[in-house]
């Protein structure tokens, strides 16, 4: 097998399915050259002959997100500052747990996603259960993070104000704050206690987006950003256009699916029969 350097795939696990997508990341303009998707316990198989790197979803019930402050002015390295601060808010012992950072848009400010390395061991043999078969991830991200990312490097956004993206892909609903090229907080829920088909359920979803809309509104003016929500990007195959209409009128908030970069979608996945909009968890997980 030859490797191919500039070939990334990422694979969100969605229950006992696995979404899959393919990206060619060689241009200056990143190329989507397929999705697909599998039962879990066909994914093995199915990527014995991949030829870059893998990098898998972790559910957000499965991390922890910290706001991690550093000090102003400071010549030190932003990250090993952020494991020092980190460090000192763990309860138990570090060498347990891996950690990853990303910039928010303050310099002075880095969200820690924290994950226990025994659960990330459990996500990697649910796709790859077989020993010895040499296959082995580059990576895992958090689904609301890698959902940001997604958005922001393959969909076009029309607005400067603040961003919802809610993906109703698994039983629990994946969210991500997004303003203007920045990440600014994730957020996730259990949906799976509400009737999607009555108008009950779905008006206590909304009671549920909207509270946490409002929570991350008053977080964000905390640090000084007061801003309103432009609009609500719902994606995923749970809800019906419908449904989705009925949601975001409740929240009483513009409602959009995902609009992709046309130039960065190859002649196979257009004329695929899976709709783009379910993978941009996988697509999120591409970006370096």
């Amino acid at each position: 097998m030859v490797n191919q350097p500039s070939i990334r795939t990422g694979i969100d696990i969605v229950g006992t399915d696995c979404l899959s997508v393919r990206v060619d990341t060689a241009d200056s303009v990143p190329k989507i050259l397929s999705v697909a998707r599998f039962a879990e316990t066909e994914m093995a198989k199915a990527l014995q002959s991949e030829m870059g790197a893998v990098v898998l979803s972790v559910p957000d019930e499965s991390v922890i997100f910290k706001n991690v402050s550093l000090p102003n002015n400071s010549t030190h390295n932003p990250e090993k500052l952020a494991q020092f601060e980190l460090k000192r808010m763990l309860l138990e012992k570090p060498d347990e747990f891996c950690c990853d950072f990303i910039q928010t848009d303050q310099p002075t400010r880095l969200l820690a996603i924290i994950a226990r390395k025994d659960r990330l061991e459990q996500v990697r043999k649910s796709v790859y259960p077989a020993e010895g078969n040499g296959i082995h991830p580059e990576g895992f991200l958090a689904r609301s993070i890698a959902l940001g990312r997604g958005f922001l490097q393959f969909c076009t956004n029309d607005t400067d104000r603040l961003v919802c993206l809610a993906d109703f892909t698994r039983e629990r609903v994946s969210l991500c704050f997004v303003l203007g090229k920045s990440i600014m907080a994730p957020a996730s829920f259990d949906r799976s206690q509400y009737d999607l088909e009555s108008d009950l359920g779905l008006s206590r979803i909304a009671a549920e987006l909207k509270t946490i809309i409002n929570f991350k509104l008053s977080e964000l003016a905390d640090r000084g950003i007061n801003i309103t929500l432009a609009k609500l990007i719902i994606c995923g195959g749970k809800l019906s256009e419908l449904k989705k209409l009925m949601v975001a009128s409740r929240l009483k908030v513009p409602m959009e699916e995902p609009i992709f970069n046309r130039n960065i979608i190859g002649s196979t996945v257009l004329e695929s029969e899976f709709p783009l909009s379910d993978y941009l968890v996988s697509l999120g997980l591409t970006v370096e």
